[in-house]
Parts: C-alpha cells; sequence; structure tokens
C-alpha cells in the first residue's frame, strides 16, 4: 500500500515544476564545468604541454568556457524546458548551443590564450563531445526516474488514443503523453500517406486510412486531432467516425517548443464539439488597419454582457484602446464579464454600465461623461417567438434604442457608429427581423443626410446569421436536452439556418467597420446552410449515444414567425463584393431622413400605447416586404398581397 505522505511526494513531483529555470541553468553550468576538467586533463594526455598544465592558464579555460556557454544557453533558452519532458527539441537546442559556444572558446583559445591550433581544436572537440553526453544524459536520467516513479505510484487510467496526423509536432507530442500520468495515451498514427518517411521516428504504429471501413478493420476507438482545421477538413471521415460511435478529442493549438506549457498538455486534449465541426477555417482580417482606428480611442459597446457584445469588447481590448464602455442591462452577466476581464486584461481600461439603451437620460449621460469616439450597437431583442407575442417591447427596444444612440452620436461627434443586425431583416417574416431592419432604415437615412448629421459620424451596418453557442441558440438547448436523457426537439425535418462562430462573427464585424462606407449594409458570407435535423443526430453522436434509439428526436412545428429557409446573403444579385471575400456589401432600398422619422416616432408612440395590431400594421406599411409567417399577423397580410409580393427583391 502507498501512505499518503508518499501519494502527496509523488503528486508534487508530477504537477510542479521541481526545479526552476535558474538551477537548471546551474546545473548546466556545472556539468560544462566538469567537461572543462575532463578535456583539459585529455588534451594534456594527448599532447604531454607543460605549458598548458599552468594553472592560471587552466583558469582561463575554465573561465572562457563556462562564460560562453553561458551566453549561449542564454539565447537558445536550454534551460527552459521541463527535463523531465525532454525530447528530441531538447537535444536540438542543446546541439546547437554547444556549436556556437565551442566556436567561440576555439576563436578566443586560437587568438587570445596562444596554444597551436591543433590543441585548440582537440580541446574544443573533446569539451563538445563530454558536454553534449553529460547534458543530454543529466535529463535522461530525470526523465527515466519520472518515467519509473510513475509506473510505480502512478494509479489513474489512461485512455489509448490515436493520433490524427502524422507530423513532426504529433510525434513530439506522443513523447510527451509517454511520460507521467496523463489522462491520454498515444498508441498510434492514422494517416492517408502511406510513404511517409516520418515512420522511422516513432516507435508505436502507424495505420494508413485509405477508407472509412478501415476504422472498423483496426478497431480504432478514440481518435485525436490536433489541429481544428484537419478536422474540418476532414469531414467525410468525421461523418464515418461519428456514425461508427468513435470518441474524437482535439487538443487546442500548441507551440511544441515551449516545453513549459506542457506539464498540463492532456488538461489541453477535450472531446469534441459540435461548434468544432461547423466552424470554418480562421478569417483572415486587417489587423493592422483595425488597430489603427482603435488604438486610442474611446469605445462604447451596447449589449456588451451578450454573446456578441462580450466577444467584442475581448477582441477590441487587444487592440490597446484608450478605454472601453460596456453598457447593459443584465446585471448578472454583466457583472460576470467584469469578473473576466479583470482576469484576461489586468491593464485594460474598462467600465461597466449598467443601463437602458431605451432611457435616453443614461444614455447622455454616458456619452457626456465618457465621451466615446466609436460606438459597437450590439444590444437588441432577438428571440423571434418571445417578440412574436411582445411587438411593441421590439420597438421600443430595437427601435427606439438605436434611435436614442444615433441621435446622441451624432450630438457627441462620434466618429463611427456600428450596428449589429441580423440576416432576418431580409425580407423578415417576423416581428424581430422587422424591427432590426426599421432600426437600419433609421440609421442609413440619418447617415445620408447631411443637414441631420452634422458631425459626419461614420454609420456601418454589418448582418450575419446564426452564431454557435450564443444566448438562446439552438446547440445550448439540444445540449440540454442531451443531459437530460432526451427528447431533442426540431422545429421541422427540413429546417435549415446558417451558421458562424461568435469569434468569426465579431472578427468580420471589426473589419466591416474599417472598410465600410457610410450609411452601406454589410453581409457576411455564412458558408453552406445547415439541417437542422443533421445537427441534432450529430450532437447524439458526439455525445456517444446513438440517436432514435438513446435520445429521441422529435419535430415541434415551426414557431411563430419562423422561416423554414434563411434568405442567401451571397446572392450575387442582391449584393456587391467588397474588399474582404467574406463581406459583401447589401443593395438596399433607400429612404429619405425626413420621410421616416415621422413614421418611426409615430411607431414609437403606438408602441407605447401596447397596441400590437395597430403597431404592426404601420410596420408593414414602413415595410412593405415584411409578410409574416406562421403568426397571427398573417390576417394583417390579406389584403396587401398584391403589394407585397413584388417587394421581396430588397435585403
Amino acid at each position: 500500500m502507498i501512505n499518503n505522505t508518499t501519494r502527496k511526494i509523488y503528486k508534487r513531483f508530477l504537477e510542479n515544476r521541481l526545479l526552476s529555470r535558474w538551477f537548471v541553468l546551474l546545473i548546466d553550468l556545472a556539468i560544462v564545468t566538469f567537461a572543462t576538467i575532463i578535456s583539459y586533463i585529455l588534451t594534456l594526455q594527448i599532447y604531454k604541454n607543460i605549458h598548458i598544465v599552468y594553472h592560471p592558464v587552466f583558469f582561463e579555460y575554465l573561465a572562457i568556457t563556462v562564460l560562453f556557454n553561458a551566453v549561449c544557453f542564454s539565447i537558445f533558452k536550454t534551460y527552459k524546458g521541463i527535463v523531465r519532458y525532454s525530447t528530441i527539441h531538447e537535444f536540438q537546442k542543446i546541439l546547437t548551443s554547444l556549436l556556437f559556444a565551442d566556436l567561440l572558446i576555439f576563436l578566443t583559445l586560437y587568438k587570445v590564450i596562444g596554444p597551436s591550433g591543433s590543441v585548440a581544436v582537440a580541446y574544443c572537440s573533446t569539451l563538445f563531445l563530454v558536454s553534449l553526453v553529460c547534458l543530454y544524459g543529466f535529463r535522461l536520467v530525470v526523465v527515466y526516474t519520472y518515467q519509473t516513479l510513475t509506473r510505480r505510484f502512478g494509479n489513474n487510467p489512461s485512455i489509448p488514443v490515436f493520433v490524427w496526423g502524422l507530423n513532426e509536432d504529433n510525434i513530439v507530442l506522443a513523447q510527451l503523453l509517454s511520460t507521467g500520468n496523463n489522462r491520454f495515451r498515444i498508441i498510434g498514427f492514422l494517416t492517408t500517406e502511406p510513404d511517409s518517411k516520418l515512420k522511422k521516428l516513432t516507435n508505436v504504429p502507424v495505420l494508413t486510412i485509405q477508407k472509412p471501413e478501415d476504422f472498423v478493420k483496426y478497431k480504432i476507438k478514440d481518435i485525436l486531432f490536433t489541429k481544428e482545421d484537419e478536422l474540418k477538413n476532414e469531414a467525410n471521415y468525421v461523418e464515418k467516425l461519428l456514425s461508427l460511435n468513435i470518441r474524437i478529442y482535439i487538443s487546442k493549438q500548441m507551440n511544441i517548443d515551449s516545453l513549459s506549457q506542457l506539464s498540463d498538455i492532456s488538461r489541453s486534449i477535450r472531446p469534441v464539439q459540435i461548434e468544432d465541426l461547423l466552424g470554418r477555417p480562421e478569417i483572415n482580417i486587417s489587423l493592422n488597419v483595425i488597430a489603427e482606428n482603435v488604438q486610442g480611442k474611446n469605445i462604447l459597446v451596447t449589449g456588451a454582457a451578450g454573446s456578441i457584445g462580450s466577444e467584442i469588447v475581448k477582441q477590441l481590448a487587444q487592440f490597446s484602446p484608450a478605454s472601453i464602455i460596456c453598457l447593459d442591462q443584465a446585471e448578472t452577466p454583466l457583472n460576470d464579464l467584469d469578473i473576466e476581464l479583470k482576469k484576461l486584461y489586468p491593464c485594460l481600461n474598462y467600465t461597466t454600465i449598467i443601463g437602458d439603451v431605451r432611457n435616453h437620460t443614461i444614455i447622455n449621460f454616458v456619452f457626456d461623461k465618457y465621451k466615446p469616439n466609436i460606438v459597437y450597437h450590439a444590444a437588441a431583442y432577438k428571440h423571434v417567438p418571445m417578440m412574436e407575442r411582445y411587438p411593441c417591447e421590439a420597438i421600443i427596444t430595437n427601435v427606439l434604442g438605436t434611435k436614442v444612440l444615433v441621435d446622441l452620436a451624432i450630438e457627441y461627434d462620434v466618429e463611427m457608429f456600428i450596428m449589429v443586425s441580423t440576416d432576418k431583416a431580409v425580407n423578415p417574416t417576423n416581428i424581430m427581423g422587422a424591427t432590426k431592419r426599421i432600426a437600419e432604415i433609421y440609421v442609413q437615412s440619418c447617415a445620408a443626410d447631411q443637414k441631420k448629421n452634422k458631425s459626419h459620424t461614420k454609420f456601418v451596418t454589418t448582418r450575419f446569421g446564426n452564431v454557435l453557442g450564443s444566448n438562446g441558440s439552438v446547440i445550448p438547448l439540444f445540449r440540454r436536452q442531451i443531459e437530460k436523457g432526451g427528447p431533442i426537439t426540431v422545429t421541422d425535418p427540413e429546417i435549415t439556418r446558417y451558421f458562424m462562430t461568435i469569434p468569426e462573427a465579431c472578427r468580420l464585424v471589426l473589419e466591416a467597420s474599417v472598410i465600410g462606407k457610410s450609411g452601406y449594409i454589410y453581409v457576411f458570407d455564412m458558408g453552406q446552410p445547415v439541417r437542422i435535423y443533421d445537427l441534432a443526430k450529430k450532437m447524439i453522436e458526439l455525445a456517444g449515444l446513438v440517436p432514435e434509439r438513446d435520445i429521441e428526436i422529435q419535430f415541434s412545428g415551426l414557431r411563430p414567425g419562423e422561416k423554414l429557409y434563411e434568405e442567401l446573403l451571397n446572392d450575387s444579385e442582391i449584393t456587391e463584393q467588397t474588399s474582404h471575400k467574406k463581406i459583401m456589401m447589401a443593395k438596399v432600398r433607400e429612404y429619405h431622413f425626413q420621410d421616416i422619422l415621422p413614421q418611426i416616432e409615430q411607431l414609437i408612440l403606438v408602441a407605447q400605447t401596447n397596441d400590437k395590431y395597430k403597431l404592426v400594421r404601420q410596420m408593414k406599411v414602413l415595410v412593405p416586404e415584411f409578410v409574416s409567417n406562421n403568426s397571427e399577423f398573417e390576417q394583417l397580410d390579406q389584403n396587401n398581397i398584391d403589394t407585397t409580393s413584388n417587394s421581396q427583391i430588397w435585403v
């Protein structure tokens, strides 16, 4: 039996860095000192040179050797890795460091101290070999000791996994996971390239996958992907893996050279989630241009505690703004954001404010006190069925709230105003989409009216579809339903949606704010639509369950205001390409400020009376392409079928 004291010692050895980097450097220099003595004596034995044995000369040799090795160790960071995880990378760094140090030692000895060239060569060659053997031998001893203790005291079973892809980084990862009490143990590699020369560098099997059936042939149960792009590029294989109930894991991208981060390497490995499969390769944005526009500016973000708003705040934080004002009316999420920002960005100058965008007094106070140069407006009501029940609240928040912000942005000479809109504003079939379209109309009309926009504020509107993992998204809902044992509820077997990750959407918002022209609406390339039924099946399979057997999928019918298919945002007939291939400019109906201002003000007044039918009727006049679907307001469209049918060309 292993007593508690022994377990504590083992745990400390396993999880902590026992030796500081500087102590490792001192050990390395002590080894070099030993190598110097050995090399000096061996050189003396070879040449029988009385001059070299003179003690002051020996100390000169020692001082030069230790000095140059200390410098090279510092330059090549040979002491920075975790010694018990030493790999071929450590060997390469030690080898390079010793080569440079010995070259400097040889030149100094030959030019300054004065032995013959052959003596200097003999000394440096011997020093190099002895130092290399001792330095790396020390690391191998530590590795062997660590592995021995792990086998003796370890009691946590590891998960055997195959790694997808045979490359140098994956081979090093396999070596690292083989040392220590890790959650995962690599038992082989999977590759589609049968003739890879890297097979010689690993001592575990390398299996060639030529067709999906090979997974059954080799009895593979767990697979680890080390790169997100690789996971997305192998979509066909991933689909087969899920259907075979094979567990898939992914590790975050790491710099293998930064071995100080690898003490908890297995913690970076996690089961694949649906977001990993639906996401696309990272979008490149103009970081330098965005930085120039953001750096040193005061930035107001409304809806800052929401999914999109909080991600915008985090991305802006990387560009050194003068300050970020985080405004939201949701107390708990805003408090969570406050805690997260303190942890992630301790040097960021930010303020969290509880406030309602509909409250002119509060928003005026914010503009007057913090003088924002840029406004990102992400605050909105966005749940389609809920807004279908409460259209008056939707108008007051999505339209009045936007109007308050736009008017104050102009009044306080804000440089740029970015409105976050939605694809549901395209030919809206629900209240939420229609209110966002009306808000877009107000923003555009203000931007175009020189009399209104005296400060020449730049107004940019961005549209995108569903974001993975956002509050109210179908994915968190499905996840909760799976955890409860089902059933999963899908509205219709044929319903499809476009999906984009939150970081991806926010990066494009930042890009569009820079490249966009004032008064225009910009839509994002959302990729291919996803059938929600297929999405539900994948999530069940990712949970290690079988659809319809372990978790039932039920169809509940379209909800009020819901579309079966979203509009194609990248249709070339209704959009124009911009300088960024993922961002397009929408062709929209133009409204004059003086014409729409009275209508919007009337809408707000009616909304405050809570007369929803009168309100929706006026909304349909202002936005003639607004035709309700699966809603109590469909009756208001009966008299407008002829006039609205020709207006379905607008985005």
